[in-house]
């Protein structure tokens, strides 16, 4: 087999890598549409249940206030009741103080509760005017998902049907020119680089830029042995004309 139908199939594998790489790209676009729209609804979730858990934990506070209050409200009921029972002025001095003591907290836990009350009525607010509207957004998110599910496995089947599209073309190609194209591929993504002319006669490799001379070019013209840069390792071609004029 001459090396210029070597480097045909060789040109016409690499259409087909090429077109896998496409196909694996465009599929990711729909993987990472997928992953941000599942952190989307896992924030919205996570701030959401934040609210909430401040909420109750308001609502527990207010209610172990409650009981505070009932309690020194209790204890006040008691002292004011054996008051009549103080036989001196200043044991009932010392009760007296001990009920405006009791007051005294009673207002601190009033205070607290005022607090209290507003954390949990913003905090109410924004739970019911949130709680429709996220899950019509997580619904609508996950409806996302599922098409963008359905086009990703759309890209799986195309990927499919070229990878056995390729099988089928590694079957013609030559074994040891194959081999050599495996292990480029790997190293550089594509194995092979097309030649890019100058006015001169002589071009660059489309690779990495490497300067071409044009002896290289006017060989690779008439059909003669492949060539492979120098600085990149990538094996050379000339674009058909109409492909090149794009």
């Amino acid at each position: 087999m001459k090396d210029s139908e070597i480097l045909a199939q060789l040109v016409k594998l690499q259409e087909i890598d090429a077109e896998i790489i496409g196909i694996e790209d465009s599929k990711k676009e729909f993987v990472a549409r997928v992953n941000g729209i599942k952190a989307q609804i896992a924030a919205n979730s996570a701030e959401f249940n934040g609210k909430k858990s401040k909420l109750d934990e308001a609502r527990r506070k207010k209610a172990a206030i409650d009981v505070e209050i009932k309690s020194k409200e209790t204890e006040i009921t008691n002292r004011e009741a054996q008051s009549g029972a103080v036989k001196t002025n200043d044991a009932f001095k010392a009760m007296q103080n001990e009920i405006d003591n009791m007051k005294k907290d009673i207002k601190k836990f009033e205070d607290q509760q005022i607090v209290l009350m507003e954390e949990e009525d913003a905090a109410h607010i924004w739970v019911k005017s949130q709680e429709k509207s996220m899950k019509e957004k997580e619904v609508a998110m996950l409806d996302d998902i599922k098409k963008l599910g359905a086009e990703a496995a759309t890209k799986d089947s195309l990927i499919a049907e070229a990878l056995k599209k390729r099988a089928e073309e590694v079957k013609n190609v030559n074994k040891l020119w194959y081999e050599r194209y495996e292990k480029i591929r790997k190293s550089k993504g594509l194995a092979l680089s097309p030649i890019i002319e100058g006015r001169n006669g002589s071009g660059v490799c489309g690779g990495c830029k490497f300067d071409v001379r044009p002896q290289v070019i006017i060989e690779l013209k008439k059909g003669g042995e492949i060539k492979t840069c120098s600085n990149c390792a990538r094996i050379w071609y000339l674009k058909a004309k109409e492909e090149a004029s794009r």
